[in-house]
């Protein structure tokens, strides 16, 4: 019996990344990947700002599945959104805010590596498997380091 890769447990629940969700998925290093193209789409932001960003998301109905992964610069959030022509880049993004670039892989939580530090934030939900548009998001983000900005100057 052949096990798919792409199905892992995340508590009790059963994430199948390729079957529910269609993301193509890889196995890599003996963890699952999913790599940033064709309509999928993340964002990075400083782990720090994480909650505020999240709530925010939410707030504006455009909740998505994040999670947190190592870098060589510390803890990231990493957003998954689906990629869109509307999200045009001429504002420039909040300081240390990334729009990941196609062909970038992300490493996904995984339970065969108990090692993992990638961790879901908001796991992915079967019940609601569009992702939200990068343009909301990223609207989103620039209104909350906005507003902190704006809070930290009075």
């Amino acid at each position: 019996m052949s096990v798919d890769p792409s199905v892992v447990s995340e508590g009790l629940q059963r994430l199948d990344y390729r079957g529910v969700f269609g993301w193509p998925v890889r196995w890599h290093n003996g963890g699952l990947t999913l790599p940033i193209g064709a309509g999928i789409g993340a964002v990075a932001i400083p782990k720090g700002m994480a909650e505020p960003v999240i709530e925010n998301v939410a707030r504006q109905g455009c909740s998505g599945p994040a999670l947190s992964v190592p870098t060589k610069q510390g803890m990231v959030v990493i957003l998954l959104v689906e990629a869109d022509a509307l999200a045009a880049l001429d504002e420039p993004l909040p300081e240390g805010v990334k729009v990941l670039t196609a062909g970038t892989s992300i490493p996904l939580p995984n339970d065969r590596r108990p090692d993992d530090l990638a961790r879901w934030l908001v796991a992915p939900d079967e019940y609601q498997r569009w992702l939200p548009s990068q343009s909301a998001v990223l609207a989103t983000i620039r209104a909350v380091f906005r507003s902190r900005r704006h809070v930290a100057a009075r």
